[in-house]
């Protein structure tokens, strides 16, 4: 709406996603303000203050003009935003949000707030198995037979040459992860989803942090997804694993939730394996890192 106040685009907004895209992103930022106050005015909401959560777009919390709450992202990678807003409004279910308002032409999208909202990442505790499968089983509740989706395959070698520069930001690391076994995980993964039994529409980054929790109604609520397309395990993987100190938490969640959303359990703990020197590999990068929780992560993949 007129006059609808942009909320400040800070240091720390400026740090998260200046270490994604690099020093590009500071023209964008520094002209983002215009986009952000010509949206308020075409879609009638009225800002609040910025979600300081993620690294590939700025979201801010707001308000519609007839009361409902909302959330606005607007994003660097205008493709990625376009292909989130389409697999988005795909889904037919509780289990993702609303899609209210699309600009391509700006990378803007408009969603409906999920309340109460904590992200599972923050939560603090593990879900109900009962409540993981409602959530993916609804994402998966169609083969798809057409290529309006990237296979699979491209998102896992996005995210293993993007975790490559935890190496080059600290060279140290190469003696917590090595590189090799690193690369085997790669490798396991390319093979896992070249010969994937079904094809559906995966949200492609169902991490704890883009899981939120939507009360006793909707339950469980995926956001920011990566749509690509694949085998069903894949979107298991982040979850299985979230929480899991030893390797029998993991095959007994796989146990538990692999046939309920058509895969095999011992293949889900195959893509466990062929992500633990990654995930371990990012932990290790972070501040404050569990030492105990690396080295488990690299004895997984250290089953290859």
């Amino acid at each position: 709406m007129a006059g609808s106040i942009v909320p400040e685009l800070d240091d720390e907004l400026r740090r998260r996603l200046g270490r994604r895209y690099g020093s590009e992103i500071d023209a964008w930022l520094d002209e983002l303000p215009t986009v952000l106050t010509n949206l308020a005015v075409h879609w009638e909401v009225e800002f609040n203050s910025v979600i300081q959560r993620g690294s590939m777009s700025v979201v801010i919390r707001c308000r519609m003009v007839d009361g409902r709450a909302a959330v606005l992202k607007v994003g660097f990678d205008r493709k990625r935003l376009a292909n989130e807003a389409a697999a988005l409004a795909r889904w037919h279910t509780v289990h993702v949000p609303v899609v209210l308002a699309v600009d391509e032409t700006v990378g803007a999208l408009l969603i409906e707030a999920i309340e109460p909202g904590m992200p599972l990442a923050e939560a603090g505790f593990y879900p109900s198995i009962e409540s993981v499968i409602g959530l993916i089983t609804s994402l998966h509740d169609e083969v798809l037979d057409d290529r309006s989706y990237p296979p699979v395959a491209h998102r896992i070698a996005h995210l293993f040459d993007s975790g490559l520069k935890n190496y080059e930001r600290e060279p140290q690391l190469v003696e917590v992860v090595p590189p090799d076994l690193y690369e085997r995980g790669h490798q396991l993964a390319m093979r896992l989803a070249e010969d994937a039994p079904a094809t559906v529409l995966l949200h492609g980054d169902l991490t704890p942090a883009n899981v939120l929790d939507g009360g006793e109604e909707r339950g469980l609520v995926a956001i920011d997804p990566s749509p690509c397309s694949g085998d069903s395990a894949f979107d298991a993987i982040d979850l299985v694993m979230w929480q899991a100190a030893d390797p029998d938490t993991i095959a007994t969640r796989a146990e538990q939730l692999a046939p309920a959303i058509g895969a095999d359990p011992e293949r889900l703990m195959d893509w466990c394996t062929a992500f633990a020197a990654m995930n371990a590999l990012e932990l290790a990068e972070a501040p404050g890192s569990s030492h105990e929780q690396v080295e488990f992560l690299v004895g997984l993949a250290s089953r290859l």
